[in-house]
């Protein structure tokens, strides 16, 4: 590609994304399958590209969701980022551009880049302080996808290093991309902040030669903003064991923890305590604790006293939710039915009030402004705050709901669910065979280990419930509600 459009890429990605919050990119558990079939892609944040949306930049007239939609994630470990996309078309129009072709010149002495009149997906990504970024042009494809490439300013080609694969059907196209770090120019650590832009030109004339195309309306839609890893995967290279150290002494230091005047605790009290607040045997503050490694220098501080250094001072978010489940187990417990449930030694009673807040707040927030969340999401939402893992929370999830369906069937519920029923104008035995529909359908998710969408779960519980979306969505606003007083 010409190098004036480098420029007025790298102009556009370094306009109107400061400020905004960075899209967070979670370490994978094992390695995608890189084949076009998103199974692997469950946790990671949403990135949606649809005109209105937040860092969404549009060019040209988009009629709606069925003429072009799209869906990106992100994920990544120690030797790759992985890129997945997921675009809803009405009319797929598709063609290989190789580099050397990309370049169209009319007759007039006109240039455009051949890339936009076909659908496309581009990947941009540039890492910390690094001037120039790396780019690559995807077509769509059933099986892999033709790609190419490089560097900013550098002649691109076929031949990089990048692992792809793609799936093609009617009206829906599919990409899962592996980018070497190697081939970006820098590896990789937790908290990096890379910059990033994700374009999609979207096409409706598959049959029309490109001039014909020139003449007329292009469009095409991308997302320009900032993205962050996040958490630390198998085989990662730590930055050396001393700036680490120095990292989160830094972080500690802005924490202000108020001084409680000693008093001797009963008994109850420091088993109470124990489960409550104890955060240094969590999976979190095992994260945030670097391993260790002999760097054989004898001027530097031997690893034993690294060690309880690090457990010492933790890191600022293993306090932050070491404080947060001490203040909320004292300010709201959970029902003593709800703490009955965990079974989980890992897993401790302040963060089984945390799980069970968190849930409680989210759902009401959730229903009342309908809000159509990922079932992933939620558990990613209430791990992150109780500082457990995501399958601890899973499993909480789990057992809420089996509890709540038991319950159910006794009829231990029927009379909270039709005090809410009443409330909106509906039947109460139809209520209720909504929550148990629901619920059952949740739990099904969970258990197999699948990713569905709350409205989309809501939907099927009140079609069997023989009620209204409406009917539906105040019900469960107003039960939501009541549960998180």
């Amino acid at each position: 590609m010409r190098r004036a459009t480098w420029a007025a890429w790298a102009s556009l990605l370094a306009v109107g994304a400061d400020g905004a919050e960075p899209i967070t990119v979670v370490p994978t558990t094992s390695k995608p399958t890189l084949d076009g079939i998103l199974v692997e892609w469950g946790a990671p944040e949403r990135i949606g590209l649809v005109p209105g949306g937040e860092r969404v930049g549009v060019r040209g007239a988009f009629t709606g969701s069925a003429d072009h939609e799209a869906d990106l994630y992100l994920m990544w470990d120690a030797d790759y980022v992985y890129v997945a996309a997921a675009v809803v078309d009405d009319i797929v129009d598709a063609q290989q551009i190789p580099p050397d072709k990309s370049e169209w010149r009319g007759p007039s002495g006109e240039r455009k880049d051949a890339m936009f009149y076909y659908d496309h997906l581009k990947i941009f990504l540039r890492g910390p302080e690094q001037p120039l970024g790396h780019t690559i042009w995807l077509s769509p494809a059933d099986g892999t996808p033709y790609l190419w490439g490089g560097m900013q300013r550098r002649k691109p080609t076929e031949r990089i290093p990048l692992k792809a694969g793609g799936a093609l059907r009617d009206q829906l196209y599919t990409f899962e991309v592996g980018i070497p770090w190697r081939w970006l120019g820098f590896y990789p650590q937790p908290d990096m902040v890379l910059d990033a832009l994700f374009l999609l030109p979207d096409s409706d004339q598959p049959n029309e030669d490109l001039r014909d195309k020139v003449r007329q309306s292009n469009k095409w839609i991308w997302w320009q903003g900032k993205v962050q890893l996040k958490g630390q995967p198998p085989g990662l290279r730590l930055l050396p064991k001393q700036q680490v150290i120095a990292e989160i002494a830094e972080k500690t230091r802005e924490i202000t923890v108020p001084k409680v005047a000693p008093k001797k605790p009963t008994e109850a009290k420091v088993r109470e305590e124990r489960d409550s607040v104890v955060v240094e045997k969590s999976p979190v503050a095992q994260r945030e604790i670097p391993p260790e490694t002999d760097s054989g220098d004898s001027g530097t501080v031997k690893a034993a006293s690294v060690s309880q250094e690090a457990a010492q001072t933790a890191s600022a978010p293993a306090l932050t939710s070491r404080k947060n489940w001490s203040l909320l187990a004292k300010r709201k417990p959970a029902p003593a039915w709800v703490r009955a449930l965990n079974d989980d030694e890992g897993v401790s009673l302040g963060q089984v009030d945390s799980l069970y807040y968190r849930l409680t707040q989210s759902l009401a927030r959730l229903t009342a402004d309908r809000i159509n969340a990922r079932t992933d999401g939620i558990v990613m939402d209430i791990a992150e705050y109780a500082g457990t893992w995501r399958a601890q929370a899973r499993h909480f999830l789990q057992k809420l709901l089996a509890k709540t369906l038991a319950d159910l069937e006794q009829g231990r519920l029927q009379s909270q669910i039709t005090s809410a029923a009443a409330e909106v104008g509906v039947d109460g035995d139809q209520a209720v065979r909504l929550v148990q529909s629901l619920c059952r359908e949740a739990l099904k998710i969970y258990a197999e280990g699948k990713v569905a969408n709350s409205e989309t779960l809501i939907n099927k519980a009140r079609r069997r419930a023989k009620l209204s979306e409406e009917q539906a969505q105040d019900l469960l606003a107003v039960l939501a509600a009541s549960i998180a007083r």
